[in-house]
């Protein structure tokens, strides 16, 4: 597999920015993980029918030293730490971290799939990705992420936040 290994972050409950922040650092300071670059901070339309406030979301390119289950749980230790419950599928969280994409592999299994069963069907995480690198395919379907976008409803909004230095506030802290 190649080394390009993304994560999407999400938040709706609380400070979500700060959220999305804190677990860019978590992420980052395990010494497994290497960050490589961060996205822009957007704001998004939740997918869901459930009635709940707008998420800010984000992407991170990390180098890792380890499977893609050792990163499924830091992930998960991490929502876990922050608060996260997973009461109601597609509910309002107070922080969301999502394995995108591992490189080129595709895993599908009851405990993870890569690259995300939803990336393709999802404005808030494609265009985020195609930030940090334009040029990514999609490992399964072997089609550009932006190609993706014209097949997505017009009613997933996605806004990117101008005005928030969001590389060195995020790191430099």
């Amino acid at each position: 597999m190649d080394s390009k290994i993304f994560i999407g972050i999400g938040s709706n409950i609380g400070q979500s920015f700060e959220n999305c922040k804190t677990a860019i650092k978590r992420i980052s300071s395990d010494k497994r993980a290497g960050l490589k670059s961060i996205s822009s901070f957007y704001s998004t339309s939740p997918v869901s029918d459930i009635r709940q406030d707008d998420y800010i979301n984000c992407a991170v390119e990390i180098d890792w030293q380890g499977s893609p289950f050792d990163l499924l749980d830091l992930l998960n230790s991490i929502e876990s730490s922050m608060g996260r419950v997973r009461e109601e599928k597609n509910g309002p969280r107070v922080i969301d971290l999502d394995i995108l994409m591992y490189g080129d592999g595709i895993i599908d299994n009851d405990r993870l799939t890569i690259p995300h069963r939803e990336l393709h069907r999802r404005r808030f995480a494609i265009v985020p990705l195609i930030e940090i690198d334009p040029g990514l395919i999609h490992p399964a379907l072997k089609k550009p992420l932006s190609g993706f976008l014209t097949d997505i409803p017009a009613d997933q909004h996605v806004t990117r936040l101008e005005g928030i230095a969001f590389q060195n506030d995020v790191i430099a802290e």
